[in-house]
C-alpha cells in the first residue's frame, strides 16, 4: 500500500469540509419563508394537476395505442419531481437530482409524443405534405431529437451536481435548456397552425366553437410559451427565482404542455377529419332542411293558387 501523506489527507478533509459548507445548491438555506411556501404551493399544483389528467387519460385511452401510452408515460415521468420539496433528510439533493433526471426523461418523451401527434400529416396514404418534404421533415426532427440525448444527460449531471454543492456549471447553461427541449414540440405545434389555414375547410375561430377543447388546447400551447420565456428569464433576473430551477413558472410550462397532449389524445390528423365530417355532415343536413322548406313553401303556394282557381 502506498504511504498516504498527512497533507494530502488533511487537503481531502478540508475539501469535503468546505463542499459542506457551500450551499448554492441548497434552496432550503433560505431565510424567507415566503419563499417555501411558493414552492410548496408550486410543486403541490403540478403534482396534482399531473395526477389528474393521468387519470383522465387512463380512463379515455385506447388498448393497443401507442401514442395514449406516451402520453401517460410523459406524466408519470414528470409527475415524481413535485414532490421534492417535502423532503428534509440528510443527502435529498440526491432524491431531488433523481426526481429531476425523471423530469428531463418526460421532456424527452414530450417530443415525441408531439411527433406522434403530427406524424399522419407526412406519412399514410394520404398525406397531407409532399413526398419529398415529408421524408426530409421526418429524417431532421427524428435525426435532431435523438442527438439530444447526450445533452439531457450531460444537463442531468449539471443538475446533480449543483443541487448536491458540487459545481456551479448548472447555473452557467441552464439558459439554453429550451433549445435542446422546445423546438420540436413548437414545431408540431406551427404544423398543426399550417394544417389547419389550408386544409379541412375550418377557420380557427369556427373550429374553437365546433371543438371547445380545440381552443383549450391552443390556449394551453401559448400559456406553456409564455411561462417557459419567464422560466428562461429568471435565470437572468434573479429577483424572479431564489436559485436556478426553483420557481413556479417551469412548473406551470410544464403542466400546460402536458395538458396540450392530454386535452386530445388522438393525432391531429384524427382530430380534425372527424370535425371536418361534423361540418360536411352539419351543412349537408342544413342543404337538406333548407330544400325541404322550399319545396314546402312552393307547394303551399300551388295549393293556394288551386283553391284560388276553383272558386
Amino acid at each position: 500500500m502506498a504511504p498516504v501523506l498527512i497533507r494530502d489527507v488533511q487537503f481531502e478533509r478540508n475539501s469535503t469540509q468546505d463542499r459542506h459548507n457551500r450551499k448554492f445548491g441548497d434552496w432550503r438555506d433560505v431565510d424567507d419563508p415566503g419563499a417555501f411556501i411558493l414552492e410548496a404551493w408550486g410543486q403541490g399544483f403540478m403534482f396534482g394537476a399531473l395526477l389528474i389528467m393521468a387519470i383522465i387519460t387512463i380512463t379515455n385511452m385506447k388498448r393497443g395505442v401507442l401514442l395514449h401510452k406516451m402520453i401517460l408515460l410523459e406524466l408519470v415521468l414528470a409527475m415524481s419531481h413535485g414532490t421534492f420539496c417535502f423532503m428534509s433528510f440528510d443527502g435529498y439533493g440526491y432524491y431531488l437530482s433523481s426526481t429531476a433526471a425523471l423530469l428531463y426523461c418526460s421532456y424527452f418523451t414530450h417530443n415525441i409524443v408531439a411527433w406522434l401527434k403530427i406524424k399522419p400529416f407526412f406519412t399514410g396514404p394520404q398525406p397531407f405534405f409532399g413526398f419529398q418534404y415529408s421524408t426530409w421533415v421526418r429524417w431532421i426532427y427524428l435525426t435532431t431529437l435523438g442527438m439530444t440525448a447526450p445533452v439531457l444527460i450531460f444537463e442531468i449531471c449539471n443538475n446533480f451536481r449543483f443541487f448536491n454543492n458540487f459545481s456551479r456549471l448548472y447555473a452557467t447553461v441552464r439558459p439554453y435548456e429550451p433549445l435542446m427541449r422546445d423546438p420540436w414540440w413548437i414545431f408540431s405545434c406551427f404544423t398543426l397552425f399550417h394544417v389547419i389555414k389550408g386544409s379541412y375547410n375550418l377557420k380557427l375561430i369556427k373550429l374553437i366553437q365546433r371543438s371547445p377543447r380545440f381552443g383549450i388546447m391552443l390556449l394551453a400551447i401559448v400559456l406553456a410559451v409564455c411561462f417557459t420565456i419567464v422560466d428562461i428569464l429568471s435565470t437572468i433576473i434573479r429577483d424572479l427565482s431564489i436559485t436556478d430551477g426553483i420557481n413556479p413558472y417551469w412548473k406551470l410550462a410544464v403542466v400546460f404542455k402536458c395538458l396540450t397532449d392530454n386535452i386530445l389524445l388522438d393525432d391531429f390528423k384524427s382530430v380534425l377529419q372527424k370535425l371536418s365530417n361534423t361540418e360536411t355532415h352539419q351543412a349537408g343536413a342544413n342543404g337538406t332542411l333548407r330544400a325541404s322548406l322550399n319545396l314546402s313553401k312552393v307547394g303551399g303556394s300551388e295549393h293556394r293558387e288551386g283553391t284560388g282557381s276553383q272558386d
